[in-house]
């Protein structure tokens, strides 16, 4: 079985796949109605307040963050909290995570969760140019997390000098992995973007190779919102709140039975967890 079977089996068993979904639909979501250029919103006003609502969403449906709790029998506490700023009726359909099946798990300065043997971090990219995100470019975390090295068992169809040479930057970059502690765990990103005139969304979950020169931007990645497996498609925003249209795992994800409470009323309970590392 390869590394992107495995990763896409264990996420998806343990409802990791379906909350992505959910977090990016709803974070989004909010983004746009809020977005409004006649105060000076633009792209990267867009890109910027998605990415912090996405990094909220999630920390709701992992009970991480602010929303963390000590145990599942913690985990009726702060309602009020984990509904408060969500569409109506958004909060029910989030999926049922178990309180302590995904955690929080940054890799220095870049939020990240772990499941398992997995970690994900969360970056934006240009619409339409997934396949070409300048990992290069990108912050000295994702540079390190593109270093990995190659899944076991991956052979490039398209080799270069680069790949080949046993002293290369490439080689360099496993030996430092196999040194650092932090990467305990194969680290995933989480890719997200929007077609702001058309409220159109990609998003895909994957293991990045540092293409400096011109490389495929992927070892793997898989589109969340395809209809079906492995057919990239993208999605527009809802116009209502509820599961993404042409998303299974989304629309059959068991609901919060504890999220009892209405959105954004009732008596704010005190927030009880850890803190963000």
């Amino acid at each position: 079985m390869s590394e992107q079977q495995d990763a896409l089996e264990d996420l998806e068993s343990s409802g990791v796949l379906a909350a992505l979904a959910w977090a990016d639909a709803s974070a989004y979501r909010r983004t746009m109605d809020d977005f409004d250029p006649d105060t000076g919103h633009d792209q990267g006003w867009v890109g910027s307040t998605a990415h912090r609502l996405f990094v909220d969403r999630l920390h709701r449906v992992f009970s991480t963050g602010r929303h963390g709790v000590d145990s599942p029998e913690a985990a009726s506490a702060g309602l009020d909290l984990v509904a408060a700023g969500l569409a109506p009726g958004e909060h029910r359909k989030m999926p049922l995570i178990t309180p302590g099946e995904v955690v929080w798990s940054p890799l220095t300065q870049s939020p990240g969760w772990r499941c398992g043997d997995w970690r994900f971090l969360l970056t934006s990219f240009v619409y339409g140019e997934s396949d070409r995100i300048p990992w290069p470019q990108k912050s000295p975390t994702k540079q390190r997390v593109a270093s990995q090295g190659r899944p076991t068992g991956w052979q490039d169809p398209h080799p270069t000098l680069f790949d080949q040479d046993p002293g290369s930057l490439a080689v360099a970059f496993e030996e430092l992995r196999a040194q650092d502690a932090e990467l305990d765990a194969t680290t995933l990103i989480v890719a997200h973007s929007i077609e702001r005139e058309l409220g159109i969304r990609e998003l895909y979950l994957g293991r990045s190779r540092l293409n400096r020169h011109g490389e495929d931007a992927w070892y793997w990645k898989h589109d969340l919102l395809a209809s079906n497996p492995g057919s990239p498609t993208a999605e527009p925003i809802p116009t209502s709140p509820g599961p993404i249209a042409g998303a299974p795992e989304v629309q059959d994800a068991p609901v919060r039975l504890r999220r009892q409470s209405s959105e954004g009323s009732g008596e704010r309970r005190q927030a009880q967890g850890q803190k963000n590392k």
